[in-house]
């Protein structure tokens, strides 16, 4: 089986349980919605005139870098640990491709649906609180997919967690609030925050997109390396602890 297929593979089963489960998908977009709503309303209720517009639309900016930032971390962690919860775990080292390569292909398959529903946010978003940016989707998925596969390394050393100490919730949910903190942080030109993962490729997408800046090819050489430095060390050590759990005959207990 080719890594194609298993991309195919991936994505029939990503659309089959939207289907199935399209209460959760509604309900999901529903609620970041009204998420952002409240506090889209509530910062514009502290804003000044003067400054109101360029703040809202870093707020709507960043809202979304952060919606993504969570799809790319969670797109092989989630699924992964609700498996070693279901006792599936291990029909997926069955695949002859590897769990690795698996775990890869689920990623892919999830910022592909990502880039859907942060599209669809941010119109409803926009609508709903009537600030519109002129937001070049292009470019903006482009810098989002190359920055997130730092976020998907990291991915890649808490699924090697869950699979040795099953249950990794309390790291999962320092993340999520560690990436509010990501998205916001200026990364460039090169300083100490550039070595966090996805920093940099947030700060050169608001540069272009929000600022309006040419492209930088030397902080898009920066943000490339970074991502391929932290994918590269998240696969090495995912691949360790595997090694470490089939060791312990940890991958069939739940």
């Amino acid at each position: 089986m080719s890594f194609s297929a298993l991309v195919a593979n991936e994505t029939k089963l990503q659309v089959y349980e939207m289907k199935q489960y399209w209460f959760e998908t509604v309900s999901s977009l529903v609620m970041m919605c009204a998420v952002f709503a409240g506090l889209f309303y509530g910062v514009k209720s502290f804003t000044t005139p003067g400054d109101g517009a360029t703040s809202l639309d870093g707020l709507v900016f960043g809202f979304l870098l952060w919606i993504f930032a969570l799809s790319a971390y969670s797109s092989i962690t989630k699924s992964l640990v609700e498996d070693n919860q279901k006792g599936f775990l291990e029909q997926l080292f069955l695949c002859p491709q590897g769990i690795t390569q698996l775990m890869l292909a689920r990623a892919l398959v999830e910022m592909l649906w990502s880039m859907v529903f942060v599209t669809l946010l941010a119109w409803i978003t926009m609508a709903l609180t009537g600030n519109w940016i002129d937001l070049n989707f292009f470019y903006f998925y482009l810098l989002m997919f190359i920055s997130s596969l730092s976020l998907i390394g990291l991915g890649f050393i808490v699924c090697g967690l869950a699979l040795n100490f099953k249950k990794v919730g309390t790291v999962a949910a320092l993340f999520n609030i560690a990436f509010m903190g990501l998205v916001a942080i200026d990364a460039l030109p090169l300083n100490v925050f550039t070595l966090l993962p996805f920093t940099a490729g947030a700060s050169l997408s608001r540069d272009i997109l929000l600022q309006n800046e040419p492209l930088n090819l030397t902080h898009l050489a920066i943000v490339a390396t970074n991502s391929v430095v932290y994918l590269t060390v998240g696969i090495y050590l995912f691949r360790r602890l595997v090694k470490r759990a089939k060791r312990l005959n940890l991958i069939g207990q739940y």
